[in-house]
C-alpha cells in the first residue's frame, strides 16, 4: 500500500444502520457507567461509540469504512473526505480520543474522575454531531 493511501471498504449505505446502533449501545454503556463512577469502563465506552459513530457517517454519506489496523486511519478518512471546519474539528476531537485509547486500555495507569468525565464529552459531542448529519 502506498504511503498516505488509507486501507478502505466498500459497504452499501444501509449498513450505517449497524454501526450507529452498535455506537448507541457503547454511548448507553458510557452514561451507565458514568453514573456508577467507573471512570476507565465509561471512557472506552464512549472512545468505542465514537469510533462507531465516526464508521456510521463515513457509510452513510460515502460508503466506505477504514479497514486499516490503525484508527488514526478512519480519523484521516473523515478529514479527507468531510472538507467541513465543523468536520475539521470533530475529527481533531476524534484523534484526541483515539490516542487516549492504549493508554486507557492497555495500560496499568487509571482516569481519574476529570479526566474520564473529559473523555466521556468529547465522545458525547462526537456523537452528537453525527446525530445531527445522520437520518433519524
Amino acid at each position: 500500500m502506498p504511503p498516505g493511501k488509507i486501507q478502505k471498504r466498500k459497504l452499501s449505505k444501509g449498513q450505517f444502520r449497524g454501526y450507529w446502533k452498535k455506537a448507541r449501545e457503547f454511548e448507553g454503556a458510557m452514561n451507565d457507567n458514568l453514573a456508577r463512577g467507573n471512570w476507565n469502563a465509561s471512557a472506552m465506552s464512549g472512545i468505542h461509540a465514537a469510533i462507531l459513530a465516526n464508521d456510521a457517517l463515513l457509510i452513510y454519506f460515502h460508503g466506505v469504512k477504514s479497514s486499516s489496523g490503525k484508527h488514526d486511519d478512519a480519523v484521516r478518512l473523515l478529514t479527507t473526505l468531510f472538507k467541513s471546519d465543523e468536520a475539521k474539528s470533530n475529527a481533531r476531537d476524534l484523534g484526541r480520543l483515539i490516542n487516549e485509547k492504549s493508554i486507557v486500555e492497555y495500560t496499568g495507569k487509571l482516569l481519574s474522575p476529570g479526566r474520564g468525565l473529559e473523555l466521556c464529552k468529547k465522545a458525547q459531542r462526537f456523537i452528537a454531531w453525527v446525530d445531527s448529519l445522520l437520518p433519524g
